[in-house]
């Protein structure tokens, strides 16, 4: 038999491996750690969010519902001196389109054109030429409501209209010196661009946020609308109107390059008339073919201003009392000085008084009296250049109307040898028409300067107040101007400005103009009349220039003074003034 095993022992079982347990104090520093780290996470996004991308995010949050409403502020009027709107704003409209539902192409530029007044081409450019994906483009800007209107009723499909201004000058007169707007209404030229700024006023605006169905859940920023002020000036619209006709009417009489005049207050320096030929057609400055029309010349365009200024020669002279209404001086058949020679266009040679010289308008005379009393021997006293200064002469007048100049005056150090016989008469010194104007204004105010200027109150702020200067004694500017009267006599050479029914004081010039290379023309001249009237209670100071008139006639007293009568006694009536003189 066969003998078993043993039988075996049972096996023990295997002891796992235990890894160690940290102590209770470390496992609880580590969570801490572990805790800390991530509420720094939470922390750091957190600063992020809201403090480096803050801006960011509420931007986003409030432009989803951003509503932003700006009121247009109305644009202020300019007014005449009798209230009467010279340019306003009214409402008009923009008519456009969305170019991919306009079904009747031809059809819409056809009617758009007749509208606006312009080019079908222009308005089909427009229409056709944005390309493909364009959403919306504009046909045609600030047309009339009814024009607009008539359109509307058409249904043409694809077409839209909004709501804007324009500007509106009513009595199309004065256009440069009032100037225009671009299509957005801001100045461009004359009062509209010197006085934009108080013109335009200031848009309202108001920024809210809104729900999803527009309803407003609060105000962001609120700005009231402010219109622009109202600006009063002191044209006068019947001066103006007489101003442009007279210019007009004496540039095709004489075949002239162009003719400038300027009306004058001169009690209160008030501009009451502006005007050139060539100017705007119909008064309307958008229609204008090129500067020549729209320029003002009378403060942007410099001339020889010949014997008109013989006034600054004498004025200086009775200002300072070496020169007298009686002070005698011989005068020749000519004068050489140097390598100057004088003469007269007029000769009447023998001994003669300032009054003489001044109504005859002598070359010879006046030069001498300077040449003797002003410049001293050798021209070397400054007497003269100094009241060349002291008139203004060489800097701007100061009036509100952008671009003016200030003339161009030879400082005295650099006076030639012959200087001080050629600029006493208006030769070698460059002058707008305004400054001649204004040292007219000057003598007829009895010697007290005032600012010219066109805007005589701004809404708001109150009445203009003109800067004023005493520049000549009283006695010495009455002195003056009685001389000056008697050169609108049959003795002097401005009877052609002689007006019925009041008396007139005033100074004609010829200046031959200048060619290019520096020596004067022989058939080009500058014609001027400018005087006031009445003379002893001045209520206008008239200029009238004329540039290269063709023909016989050239004289200032043949050419400007008959220009000058009519533009006076225009003024002068409109003005209300009273004659002063009887059976003329």
């Amino acid at each position: 038999m066969a003998s078993k095993a043993p039988p075996r022992s049972p096996r023990a079982p295997r002891r796992r491996r235990q890894r160690p347990v940290p102590p209770p104090g470390r496992r609880i520093r580590l969570l801490l750690v572990l805790t800390a780290l991530g509420f720094a996470v939470v922390l750091g996004r957190a600063v992020q969010m809201q403090i480096v991308d803050g801006g960011m995010y509420a931007e986003r949050a409030t432009g989803q519902h951003r509503v932003e409403i700006v009121t247009k502020a109305p644009r202020g009027a300019i007014l005449d001196r009798d209230g009467y709107r010279l340019a306003l704003t009214e409402q008009a409209r923009t008519i456009g389109a969305t170019p991919s539902l306009v079904a009747d192409p031809a059809r819409v530029v056809a009617a758009v054109a007749e509208a606006s007044g312009e080019s079908p081409d222009v308005i089909m450019e427009r229409l056709t030429g944005a390309g493909e994906g364009v959403a919306h483009v504009d046909l045609a800007r600030q047309v009339p409501p009814a024009k607009a209107k008539r359109v509307q009723a058409m249904g043409l499909k694809g077409v839209d209209f909004t709501v804007e201004e324009r500007r509106v000058y009513p009595s199309a007169i004065a256009a440069p010196m009032i100037g225009v707007v671009d299509l957005d209404g801001q100045g461009l030229a004359g009062l509209e661009l010197q006085y934009d700024e108080v013109l335009r006023g200031t848009d309202g605006i108001e920024v809210r946020t809104a729900d999803p169905a527009g309803n407003a859940i609060s105000v962001l920023q609120s700005e009231e609308m402010r219109r622009g002020a109202t600006l009063s000036t002191g044209i006068d619209r019947e001066i103006q109107r007489a101003a442009e006709s007279i210019t007009a009417s004496t540039r095709k009489e004489f075949k002239a390059e162009a003719v400038t005049a300027i009306v004058l207050e001169p009690k209160t320096g008030e501009v009451l008339a502006m005007a050139a030929s060539p100017g705007p057609v119909n008064g309307d400055f958008r229609q204008a073919e090129g500067a020549d029309e729209v320029r003002l010349r009378a403060i942007t365009d410099v001339y020889e201003p010949g014997s008109v200024f013989k006034a600054v020669t004498i004025g200086a002279g009775l200002a300072t009392g070496r020169i007298r209404p009686n002070t005698p001086v011989d005068v020749g058949w000519r004068w050489d000085l140097y390598d100057a020679t004088l003469r007269d266009s007029h000769p009447n040679p023998g001994r003669k008084t300032a009054t003489d010289a001044l109504r005859e308008s002598s070359n010879i005379g006046i030069a001498k009296l300077a040449y003797d009393h002003l410049s001293g021997p050798g021209g070397k006293d400054i007497v003269l250049a100094r009241w060349i200064d002291r008139f203004g002469f060489g800097r701007p007048t100061g009036i509100d109307l952008p671009g003016e100049v200030g003339g161009i005056v030879t400082p005295y150090a650099k006076w030639s040898g012959t200087s001080p016989i050629n600029i006493p008469i208006g030769h070698g010194i460059a002058t707008t028409p305004l400054q001649i104007a204004q040292l007219y204004a000057t003598i007829a105010n009895d010697g007290i300067a005032i600012r010219p200027h066109v805007v005589t109150r701004i809404e708001g702020r109150g009445p203009v107040e003109a800067e004023r200067q005493r520049i000549m004694p009283r006695r010495a500017a009455r002195q003056l101007a009685r001389m000056l009267e008697g050169v609108v006599s049959d003795q002097g050479t401005g009877a052609a400005a002689d007006i019925p029914g009041y008396s007139v004081a005033g100074k004609t010039g010829t200046t031959k103009k200048l060619e290019d290379d520096g020596t004067y023309s022989k058939d080009r001249y500058l014609s001027w009349f400018v005087g006031f009237a009445p003379v002893e209670n001045p209520r206008v100071v008239t200029l009238v220039m004329v540039d290269e008139p063709e023909g016989e006639l050239f004289y200032g007293g043949d050419v400007a003074g008959p220009a000058f009568s009519k533009l006076t006694e225009r003024a002068l009536i409109a003005m209300g003034a009273e004659q002063d003189r009887r059976g003329s």
